[in-house]
């Protein structure tokens, strides 16, 4: 399936009496790399989303499914920029109080992950404030059977119900069931148009609350190995595509308002 090119929505997004620009970081905004903090945002984007971030009627956000300061890390924005982390559990401030039953679990899932990777060197567990993450991008460079083989032995484990969402070469299991579509839900009812663009199974929970059919523009980063069921009304193929979408949108903005 293709989707429309979001060029072709540029001149409402510039018009748009106020707007929210939400993009998901990794495989949008920046290049997926084996090695979770040796990445680099493009250039162009960061620039882009700096410039509309000043611009009158306009809010960004970064929405992530890396914990708060993991995005700190890795993303030079800042505000007015909001970073949202653990797929909005964390915002810049505040968040959900974790239970002690939602300890207990994230304790309990660590150990069977890392049970699950003792004999393998590469793979690991992230843990995040509200999730433990199994990542085996590393291993599937070199054995890609093993790595597709630990995804869905940890995709059995037992969780109770609890939220679990397989991704790029990763499993992450959440203790609380806050996604990307409940925080964006509610972000965006301030505004009179939003745009979110994302990669990855775990932004199809955005995609999803946005309203494609009136006021709202999805963007799909697809790419060869991705599903083509999406929510997105538009699509792009990779960062540097993003990059350059969003470099004309900051521009189409800018004008529109001089």
């Amino acid at each position: 399936m293709t989707l429309p090119d979001p060029h072709d929505a540029l001149a409402y997004l510039a018009h748009a009496e106020t707007l929210l620009i939400c993009m998901d970081f990794d495989g949008t905004i920046c290049e997926l790399r084996p090695d979770a903090y040796a990445v680099t945002p493009d250039p162009r984007a960061i620039d882009a989303l700096q410039t509309l971030a000043g611009l009158p009627g306009t809010s960004v956000a970064i929405l992530s499914g890396r914990h708060l300061d993991g995005l700190r890390r890795v993303c030079p924005l800042g505000p007015p920029v909001a970073l949202v982390g653990s797929h909005g559990a964390e915002p810049t401030s505040g968040g959900p109080a974790l239970s002690a039953d939602d300890r207990a679990y994230l304790d309990a899932i660590q150990a069977e992950l890392e049970q699950l990777i003792d004999a393998h060197p590469t793979p690991f567990v992230e843990s995040k404030p509200y999730q433990r993450v199994l990542h085996v991008a590393a291993l599937a460079e070199t054995d890609p059977e093993t790595a597709a083989s630990l995804l869905q032995q940890a995709l059995a484990l037992p969780t109770g119900g609890r939220p679990v969402t397989p991704g790029h070469n990763v499993v992450e299991f959440s203790a609380i069931d806050t996604t990307k579509g409940t925080w964006l839900a509610a972000e965006k009812t301030r505004f009179a148009a939003t745009l979110f663009a994302g990669d990855d199974v775990t932004d199809e929970t955005a995609l999803a609350v946005l309203d494609t059919a009136g006021t709202d523009v999805g963007i799909k980063v697809q790419r060869p190995s991705s599903p083509n069921d999406t929510a997105a009304n538009y699509q792009l193929g990779s960062v540097a595509e993003v990059a350059n979408f969003l470099t004309a949108l900051a521009a189409a903005r800018q004008s529109a308002q001089a």
